[in-house]
């Protein structure tokens, strides 16, 4: 029996395009990746193919259940990534892509960048799609550009710094509103091709979830929380925090108060898609203070944990791995329980309410 010739048409026009376009690829390793799951990521920036598939690398990601973040990198979209991926697959980890822009086009996503950031996303699925690898997650990071001079192996060894003064000349309400849909198509991009997108935030754009402005997360790289992500992560590295609070008369105990208040606002506002990332183990590409001890950083997650954060990431497996006891790092974060700052900190209170006054400052500047 044929088909009405009425018919034929209108099968054609269904299935053609499930014909010309390829399915994304399915995924080996389901990503286990929900609210009420406690998450730990780990980034990668610099480290190497072979680093990140030593033996007692991997083994202490799978003890560890550690979901990893290397960075991709423009350029590296190749046989090593795919041979990254085969070797993780079979070991039942998972990669969740943290893609950086070239140095010249500042690292990150943000409002100058949002178009480069797009384009590139179309160059990571085209890699995904002929090397037959899903894209499960993808962290956005999302911070003011970064110009400085450096390899993928590591910056420059001076730090230049962005400037106060260029990122007050950046603030400007107008091109803050405009990048809004280009955020929410990026997420949409992702979610088309079956992504979980995990947002970053610096972390003083929580000032912004206390006064209703937005002028920190224009400060700070734009509009963050302007895209329901499917996570937020907050950035909040409490070793450099030390290193720049002690100056202002801040002790660690003053420090970890701080964080404690910065945790509760984020949950309050996200619950439990919301994550904070810790750290640092390694200098980065802010230079930053690293944590002398993971005992040091065990003391920031029992306060963030006792303000209901559940997510954690952690700033670098390359400063974990390198350490005298790699383990420990991992097991701060897994295995510390939940516990009440020391004591409440009226440094912190008036540090918080400083920035607070500080936004209708810079909203002044966005005029």
């Amino acid at each position: 029996m044929t088909a009405p010739k009425i018919f034929i048409p209108f099968l054609t026009a269904f299935l053609l395009p499930a014909l010309i376009y390829p399915q994304a690829p399915k995924p080996k390793i389901p990503l286990e990746f929900s609210p009420d799951k406690p998450q730990l990521l780990v980034t990668a920036e610099y480290m190497t193919v072979d680093e990140l598939t030593e033996p007692k690398t991997i083994e202490l990601l799978k003890k560890y259940n550690v979901l990893v973040a290397p960075c991709i990198r423009a350029g590296k979209l190749d046989e090593e990534l795919d041979r990254l991926f085969d070797i993780y697959e079979k070991q039942g980890l998972t990669i969740v892509f943290w893609p950086l822009l070239p140095r010249e086009q500042g690292l990150y996503l943000n409002k100058k960048h949002a178009d480069d950031f797009y384009n590139y996303l179309d160059k990571i699925y085209q890699w995904a799609e002929k090397y037959n690898h899903p894209v499960q997650a993808m962290v956005i990071d999302i911070e003011p550009p970064n110009y400085q001079k450096g390899t993928d192996r590591a910056p420059e060894e001076k730090a230049q710094g962005i400037g106060l003064g260029a990122l007050l000349k950046a603030l400007d309400k107008k091109s803050f509103e405009a990048t809004k849909p280009k955020f929410m198509t990026i997420q949409e991009k992702l979610h088309h091709n079956g992504t979980i997108a995990v947002s970053t935030a610096l972390d003083l754009s929580v000032v912004d979830l206390i006064t209703g402005k937005t002028a920190w997360q224009d400060l700070q790289g734009g509009p963050t929380m302007a895209v329901d992500w499917d996570y937020i992560s907050f950035m909040h590295f409490g070793s450099n925090n030390y290193r720049f609070l002690s100056k202002l008369g801040f002790s660690w105990e003053d420090c970890r108060y701080l964080t404690y208040r910065i945790g509760q606002i984020v949950y309050e506002k996200y619950g439990d898609i919301s994550a904070i990332s810790v750290g640092q183990t390694l200098p980065g590409e802010g230079h930053g203070a690293v944590y002398s001890s993971a005992e040091e950083l065990a003391k920031d997650i029992e306060v963030l944990k006792f303000a209901g954060i559940k997510h954690f990431g952690i700033y670098d497996l390359q400063g974990i791995v390198q350490s005298d006891d790699p383990e420990s790092w991992l097991k701060a974060v897994r295995e510390t329980q939940p516990k009440a700052p020391e004591k409440k900190s009226q440094k912190a209170e008036n540090f918080l309410r400083t920035l607070k006054n500080t936004s209708y400052l810079l909203e002044l500047f966005r005029l």
